[in-house]
């Protein structure tokens, strides 16, 4: 076939999931939001972090039975067969040991933490740059313009950071999506008023540099202190409204012209109606950020852009049935919606959900590598296995031919004359 599927894995699922989650909360947000403000916005984002708090309690009670069993485990081998415990010479050694390992400990306790407000400085300008910006102007260059930008800085900073690997059917999937966005870009810029298109260009360069770097520089986190994304999620949330709460009730008390949390508080949680809807509407925000990063977790930040176009085809359509724009013409809703067909399947492609069966493109994919390194294993014992059966071979030949003293007949060796 010139097409195939790669090994179904369920976790595939989850960036096509999550995304119906992210409509959720546009609508659930519109029934109790009255005045909203992007303190209250960034708020509200990295609260619903806290809910991971759930999953990190199941795990920690889960693992904690283990623990005590492993330490019953260490306790009964300094004892020795007697009942005594180990010599003092092997304790003292044990304990230095014990004491070093607590020291590295200590150290790599330290360099998380700092990575975690790293992350979370990122983290916080990912969701509050856009304060900077009047985002409704920029919406006709965001199908094309977004998504470019995206699919680039992602795999730069994959490269970057997390020595990410591009081969030929990576290659050939990029520059395909890349002609047919900056063909799509080029149409957009018919319909855009040029005083927005240079800051249209750098709020959507720094939306994917920001998000970019927080969503690989997380991957990079779990990686290197072997973290879950619940516990990566905990604690940018407590770092991030620490601060922000910090800052929120000081301008309050000083300058409330500059706060932003208590008077988001103020303006729309005014009834027991909105105080659950805005409970729903975080609750709901939680889910499609666990997507986000149980999909980095368990794949790579670059699937991202499969649930991203999913996303941004689903605006588009939303916003061409609704608005009289010529931008939304019946010919260009057909030329987005083929581009976005066949960058879907790109995207796919790139993240080897699908592999292409010609012009060598599938040779590097992770399944035609797993099946290369089978078949050499399969060579390999049966080398072994021909190489056993030829020493066996000679062994028996070698005893038919020798005598009962150990003495090897002439038919091996002729010392004659």
């Amino acid at each position: 076939m010139l097409i195939e599927l790669s090994e179904f894995n369920f976790k595939l699922f989850i960036p096509l999931i999550y995304p119906i989650f992210k409509r959720l909360q546009d609508f659930t947000k519109k029934t109790y939001i009255i005045k909203d403000n992007h303190l209250f916005k960034t708020f509200r984002y990295f609260f619903s972090y806290i809910f991971s708090f759930i999953f990190l309690l199941i795990i920690f009670f889960r693992t904690r039975k283990n623990k005590e069993g492993e330490q019953k485990d260490i306790s009964s081998n300094m004892k020795t067969k007697n009942g005594k415990y180990i010599k003092e010479s092997n304790k003292f050694l044990f304990n230095e040991i014990m004491e070093l390992k607590e020291q590295n400990i200590k150290k790599k306790r330290i360099k998380s933490y700092l990575f975690l407000l790293l992350l979370s400085a990122v983290g916080f300008c990912s969701y509050f740059y856009r304060k900077l910006f009047k985002t409704d102007n920029y919406g006709r260059i965001k199908q094309s313009l977004s998504i470019i930008l995206d699919i680039g800085l992602y795999t730069l900073l994959s490269i970057i950071i997390l020595k990410q690997k591009l081969y030929k059917h990576s290659y050939a999937s990029i520059g395909l999506m890349g002609a047919i966005l900056i063909l799509l870009f080029i149409i957009s810029l018919y319909y855009t008023d040029s005083d927005y298109i240079l800051p249209g260009l750098l709020y959507y360069f720094l939306h994917a540099l920001l998000f970019g770097l927080y969503d690989v520089l997380g991957k990079k986190y779990m990686i290197l202190y072997f973290s879950t994304p619940y516990f990566l999620m905990v604690s940018v949330s407590i770092i991030i409204l620490v601060f922000l709460l910090i800052y929120d009730v000081s301008a309050y008390y000083l300058n409330p012209d500059i706060s932003g949390v208590i008077e988001g508080f103020q303006k729309n949680i005014i009834s027991a109606r909105n105080f659950f809807l805005f409970l729903s509407d975080v609750l709901i925000q939680f889910i499609w950020n666990l997507g986000i990063w149980l999909t980095i977790y368990y794949l790579t930040p670059c699937h991202y852009f499969i649930s991203s176009y999913i996303a941004e085809y689903f605006n588009y359509i939303v916003s061409a049935t609704s608005s009289d724009d010529d931008f939304y013409s019946t010919i260009n809703i057909i030329v987005f919606s083929i581009s976005y067909f066949i960058n879907f399947f790109c995207c796919l492609v790139f993240n080897e959900v699908i592999i292409l069966n010609f012009c060598n493109l599938d040779y590097n994919t992770a399944k035609r590598i797993k099946e290369r390194i089978k078949e050499e294993a399969l060579l390999c014992d049966k080398s072994q296995a021909m190489s056993d059966i030829s020493d066996n071979d000679f062994n028996s030949s070698f005893e038919k031919i020798s005598d009962g003293q150990g003495n090897t007949s002439s038919l091996l060796y002729s010392y004659d004359d």
